[in-house]
């Protein structure tokens, strides 16, 4: 296997200059090619393959293992290098001389769950294909694109991940599921260029409604529009105590009534069920295990809110 640093064999030998002129190169002084380590870019990640075998690795196998290991590492600095790895060495089975079960696996090593295993797996060519135009886009900020990716294309996807990228100086999570969510229904043969015009306009908000407008971080809920009955169950910055407060009633009646929702999804679903879907169906179960964490992710940053202290 290629090291770091490879004197290339089919690099033409240089006449060595200067003072010494003339003189046949010495073996110091040929090309030397330097190869990135495996796992810290996309190409030095192999590409998904069938499985060579069902017994012990091959030699060509470990070293794919090894380069791939090294790919989820890089989870946190550039997901799809780790959702191309996690794709490969599921495809391939190359864990399974350390554990047959692949979720098992993943889990013991990197602690990542089924649900972000295969989000990874499904965004990481959306990911390169963004960071090949110069980009470097969190992973739940091309999650929160998965619906649009399923209705349209990965194309539609990059042009409105890519379109705001270019209009805005800073990228936020907020940012892009509101534009996903004014951009409204698309047909699956949409024109990218309709999207990002769209876009553009989308985001060409009067310069008066950004200067009255809060900055707020990722995954904030958008509470600027106070007096107003909000859909993440914020209206005003100031809760109101009172009972008789109707809007605060129906605050109340959501809580309730999700709190009633999930309590009763929880009695019909559990690993053993979701496994069971994944391995007989895969196409089917793993976009919706990859909705329902979505979906469940969404109300924990809903009602992540500052609680009062109890008595």
């Amino acid at each position: 296997m290629a090291g770091l640093f490879d004197v290339d064999p089919q690099a033409p030998q240089q006449q060595a200059g200067g003072l010494f002129g003339g003189l046949p190169a010495t073996s110091a002084a040929a090309s030397v090619v330097v190869q990135p380590l495996p796992g810290t870019t996309l190409a030095s990640i192999p590409a998904p393959y069938q499985p060579h075998g069902t017994d012990e690795l091959s030699d060509q196998e470990r070293q794919d293992l090894e380069a791939c290991k090294a790919g989820v590492d890089n989870l946190h600095q550039a997901f799809w290098i780790a959702g191309k790895a996690l794709e490969t060495m599921a495809t391939a089975e190359l864990h399974r001389e350390e554990n047959p079960n692949f979720a098992e696996w993943i889990w013991d090593n990197w602690e990542i769950s089924e649900t972000q295993l295969h989000r990874l797996k499904d965004e990481w060519r959306v990911g390169e294909a963004l960071a090949n135009l110069g980009h470097k886009p969190r992973e739940y900020h091309v999650r929160k694109m998965t619906e649009l990716r399923r209705q349209t294309s990965d194309k539609v996807a990059i042009t409105v991940y890519d379109t705001i990228a270019r209009c805005r100086p800073r990228v936020t999570g907020d940012l892009v599921e509101k534009v996903v969510n004014d951009l409204g229904f698309l047909p699956k043969d949409v024109d990218a260029a309709d999207v990002g015009r769209r876009v553009r306009e989308l985001l060409a908000a009067p310069e008066e409604k950004e200067a009255n407008s809060e900055p707020k971080g990722d995954d904030v809920p958008d509470i600027s529009s106070l007096g107003k009955d909000s859909p993440n169950g914020e209206s005003s910055r100031n809760p109101s105590n009172s009972k008789a407060d109707p809007l605060a009633e129906k605050d109340i009646e959501r809580l309730q009534n999700t709190l009633a929702a999930l309590q009763e999804a929880a009695k019909k679903i559990n690993k053993a069920a979701a496994r069971r879907a994944v391995e007989a169906q895969p196409d089917v179960a793993a976009p919706l295990i990859q909705e329902i964490g979505s979906l469940l992710q969404q109300i924990d940053r809903a009602v992540a809110i500052r609680l009062p202290k109890g008595e």
